[in-house]
């Protein structure tokens, strides 16, 4: 079994509003995210440090274990509240996802960590992660590297590939996210093509 963790707890500095309840085609990026992932998975854990907003949401809320600290704390917080051993973990500005593609990397039985590599880079928060990995990131965020990019050379990684991806998301439109306000008008001709 696999869970799924939405990492919501970025403060969104440079987009000026919580990305998740921004609107795409009249959704809030949140919802759309849960009408896609609930039919996948048993259970959806929401990372954030504004649990009040997802009160209403049929969703486990934590915080970060560690406020403030990055993506890779909150990969740490989600997994740490998990009962399942591989959790897909995917980042809350993502309203493009592929729900085959989600399924091909949640069924990859090997690797501490199955995640995407599009042109040579890693998508870290559109990946699959085991249980496992807490340590290698406890000793990494003890040690001061907060950078996720560090951590799969600390542990048993499998890449899935750009021309694997593209057999599922032959645009790759599952990993644009939104940073800009300008970037909603993207996903938007996105959705419109």
């Amino acid at each position: 079994m696999v869970n799924a963790v939405i990492l919501a707890g970025g403060e969104s500095r440079r987009f000026g509003t919580d990305k998740a309840f921004a609107k795409v085609r009249g959704s809030t990026i949140i919802e759309s995210l849960l009408f896609l992932l609930s039919p996948l998975f048993p259970k959806i854990i929401v990372v954030t440090n504004h649990p009040d907003k997802y009160k209403d949401f049929p969703v486990e809320v934590v915080t970060d274990k560690i406020k403030g600290r990055g993506p890779l704390v909150g990969i740490y917080s989600g997994l740490s509240a998990s009962d399942t051993d591989r959790n897909f973990i995917v980042a809350c500005d993502m309203p493009l996802l592929n729900p085959r593609l989600i399924q091909y990397i949640a069924s990859i039985p090997s690797g501490k960590v199955v995640v995407p590599r599009i042109n040579g880079r890693l998508e870290p928060l559109h990946a699959v992660y085991a249980k496992g990995c807490i340590p290698a990131i406890e000793n990494q965020i003890a040690a001061g590297d907060l950078k996720i990019q560090n951590f799969f050379s600390r542990v048993d990684a499998h890449y899935v590939e750009e021309d694997e991806v593209k057999r599922f998301d032959p645009t790759l439109s599952s990993f644009l996210n939104i940073n800009l306000q300008k970037d909603l008008k993207r996903i938007e001709a996105c959705l419109r093509t």
